[in-house]
């Protein structure tokens, strides 16, 4: 009998679950704003980065560009480079899939705390007043 009971036993043990992967982490203390070159809202955000950037402070602000392709790179070269932000090699994917996990569509913001995690979002265009308030929510 304790053969038996053994052996159900190990047969009933479950295999460790594999954790699920953790929410990556994004630089510290920055409003990332998302954008692709099919969003229009997106365009006027970049025309507004110094005046978002200015209202932002202390966090940086920087362009995460969650789309691939020509026009993706056309887009990317509008961006000054002290605005840009790509992900760590071999992540983009992962950081893609995350950002655009949060929110139903573009343009959107993630806003993080000082360990890089997301602490703050805000769904539509990015402005002055909004980002003064995006950074007060974390």
């Amino acid at each position: 009998m304790k053969v038996i009971g053994l052996m159900i036993a190990a047969m009933t043990i479950a295999a460790p679950a594999r954790a699920a992967d953790p929410a990556p982490h994004y630089p510290p203390d920055t409003v990332l704003l998302l954008v692709a070159p099919w969003c229009a809202p997106c365009h006027a955000e970049l025309a507004r980065l110094d005046a978002i950037a200015a209202a932002a402070r202390p966090h940086a602000v920087r362009v995460f560009m969650v789309a691939d392709g020509a026009g993706a790179r056309a887009m990317w070269q509008r961006v000054p480079e002290a605005y840009r932000w790509t992900p760590p090699d071999g992540e983009a994917r992962r950081y893609r899939a995350d950002a655009m996990g949060r929110t139903p569509g573009l343009p959107f913001s993630i806003a993080t705390d000082a360990r890089g995690r997301v602490c703050a979002t805000h769904g539509g265009g990015l402005d002055a007043p909004r980002a003064a308030r995006l950074v007060a929510a974390c």
